[in-house]
């Protein structure tokens, strides 16, 4: 009696099974919300949203009332050290001239109270949103029902909600760098010369974007890639004229330890750097954390931050590259907040649109992706590591911390076995792809 035949599924099929873990996984964590909150009365929300209700909307109230002051990096008018760029407090102080100055005479916590100011976080909300849903509309592939939903999936997936709760402005930073990553090798010379001022304005909000600069090195595009060191260094600089002059830049450099410092005394919730990622790990396994100051714990830092960038230059795969840029962006500074995540977007839309050679592994990091994306919301579902002070955990940010950890393990691994012989570093020039 013959065996029977079994049949080795197409590409296409593959990528038919990725869309669906996808799409369905993250479908059914959403409902999963949606029950959750409805049972727990909105409890359960606290798995994915800051849980300092004095503190909400503060990363857009608090650079609304520092950019109305003429010196708002001098400590002495604050009370505290301002760490938003030059460009993102001219951004804010256009924003405050919506409402009447007397609001602004109150504490920052305050701000919420009044329609003015709550006004224009609504209206800051509603066009960032409309302008993320047209963007990824017209990059996503595949026919009109399937960009709907993955659209609704990521307008209400954990990082948005995150992101909105917080009123962070990083969505213009995912703005820009879409325009960069889809263009930046385009057909069209003025689309890929509009792509490093994309990139530069980025950079303005988001210095840690600048690494993205290595998918034009890897084309041996060094004339491009000293443009946009230079735009980047002009839209960091000038506005610093406006926000009280070149002296800022220092101050802001000077200050990076404290702001470092701060955020790590307030432990890994809502983080998600390798050095909590670090501490996740060592917890979890029942290990005691190396200290922050540990030389142990910065060399792991740099092996796994440098074969990040290694990744992005080697890889054969585009989406893979990305990912491990944007990964430098998350998890490489030393003290970084969940409001990053939202960069992922860029890696999950590639990778789902892929045509490239579906792998086993493959599959593992869109699992990975659904993780970050899913807002498990699950009332009093808090993990605490006794004994350390502000280590406790909300299941999404246990989630969100293993995962990152894993994407860099895991591309740390493949660049490291890469065969050399099979390195493809070029891409084609761009105007002439494929």
């Amino acid at each position: 009696m013959k065996k029977p035949v079994t049949r080795k599924l197409s590409n296409a099929e593959k990528g038919k099974i990725t869309f669906c873990l996808f799409f369905i996984s993250l479908t059914l964590t959403q409902l999963v919300l949606y029950i959750s909150a409805i049972v727990s009365k909105g409890y359960s929300m606290h798995s994915i949203i800051n849980n300092y209700y004095t503190d909400s909307y503060m990363d857009f109230f608090n650079p609304l009332k520092i950019s109305l002051l003429n010196k708002p990096y001098n400590t002495s008018n604050t009370g505290e050290f301002s760490f938003y760029s030059p460009l993102y407090i001219l951004l804010f102080r256009f924003a405050s001239y919506f409402a009447k100055s007397e609001v602004y005479d109150y504490d920052k916590s305050y701000l919420t109270h009044f329609s003015e100011t709550t006004l224009i976080y609504v209206f800051f909300a509603a066009i960032t949103t409309a302008a993320l849903s047209i963007v990824i509309y017209n990059i996503k592939k595949g026919n009109t029902v399937t960009k709907i939903w993955f659209l609704f999936l990521c307008l209400f997936s954990a990082p948005v909600i995150y992101n909105y709760e917080r009123g962070n402005i990083i969505i213009l930073a995912l703005l820009f760098l879409l325009y960069f990553i889809y263009n930046y090798d385009s057909e069209s010379k003025a689309k890929r010369h509009a792509s490093l001022v994309f990139l530069a304005l980025a950079v303005a909000i988001k210095p840690y974007a600048l690494i993205f600069i290595v998918l034009l090195l890897r084309q041996k595009r060094f004339k491009d890639s000293l443009l946009e060191v230079l735009y980047s260094a002009l839209l960091y600089i000038i506005p610093a004229l406006f926000t009280g002059g070149f002296s800022v830049i220092g101050k802001i450099f000077e200050k990076i330890p404290d702001y470092i410092n701060q955020i790590q005394e307030n432990g890994v919730a809502y983080r998600t750097d390798i050095f909590s990622g670090l501490d996740i790990l060592s917890l979890s396994l029942g290990y005691t954390p190396l200290s922050n100051d540990s030389p142990v714990k910065y060399i792991i830092w740099a092996v796994l931050v440098i074969s990040l960038i290694v990744c992005g230059f080697i890889s054969k795969s585009k989406w893979k590259r990305i990912l491990a840029l944007t990964l430098v962006v998350i998890a490489g500074p030393f003290a970084e907040l969940e409001t990053s995540l939202i960069l992922l977007f860029i890696p999950i839309i590639l990778c789902l649109d892929s045509d490239e050679e579906r792998k086993a592994m493959d599959m593992v990091h869109v699992f990975l992706f659904v993780l970050v994306m899913a807002p498990l919301a699950i009332k009093d579902c808090i993990i605490n590591f006794e004994g350390y002070n502000g280590q406790e955990l909300y299941l999404h940010s246990y989630l969100v911390s293993v995962a990152i950890m894993l994407f860099i393990f895991m591309l740390f691994i493949e660049t490291v076995t890469m065969p050399l012989a099979g390195i493809e570093l070029n891409d084609p020039k761009p105007g002439k792809q494929k």
